[in-house]
């Protein structure tokens, strides 16, 4: 029979997990909407200067993404402090009853050096991932094309 304790951990392991499998389709999602934003933005952009290139384009290129990226890095660092919330449940369950409790993806639900780290280091792992590159491809993309275009090479 389940403590009392026992039973509390595993609802909130239950919900913890529920809460960050949320925040991953709000972090993929974020990513879609993006770049269906970016380029609904462009658009009227270009329509209000009569389809005529200017730096406007860029700037909205630029800023969109940018936007974008912090709002996708928050729901990032939430994970990442859920998870570890998640491992030190099931680290309490494991000592209650003397097993190791085994998750899917190996023993840890997330590594303590990803919890335990600097809060400055939590925030840049944050910014700065795999789950990010995307914004990264289209800013650079669009410092690229705002280059060329600056210098002249596109009209």
């Amino acid at each position: 029979m389940k403590s009392t304790e026992e039973e509390i951990d595993w609802k909130l392991l239950d919900q913890l997990h529920g809460a960050v499998s949320q925040i991953s389709n709000f972090c993929f999602e974020v990513k879609k909407f993006c770049v269906t934003t970016l380029f609904a933005a462009i658009t009227v952009v270009l329509t209000i200067t009569a389809r005529k290139l200017d730096h406007s384009v860029f700037i909205v290129g630029l800023l969109i993404p940018l936007c974008f990226w912090f709002l996708d890095a928050t729901g990032y660092y939430y994970q990442v402090k859920l998870r570890g919330m998640m491992e030190a449940i099931k680290v309490r369950l494991a000592k209650r009853s003397g097993n190791q409790i085994v998750s899917a993806s190996g023993l840890e639900i997330i590594s303590a050096s990803r919890t335990s780290a600097s809060a400055q280091r939590r925030v840049l792992d944050a910014g700065f991932n795999h789950s990010m590159w995307v914004y990264l491809l289209l800013v650079v993309l669009d410092l690229l094309a705002w280059a060329l275009y600056s210098s002249g090479h596109i009209k």
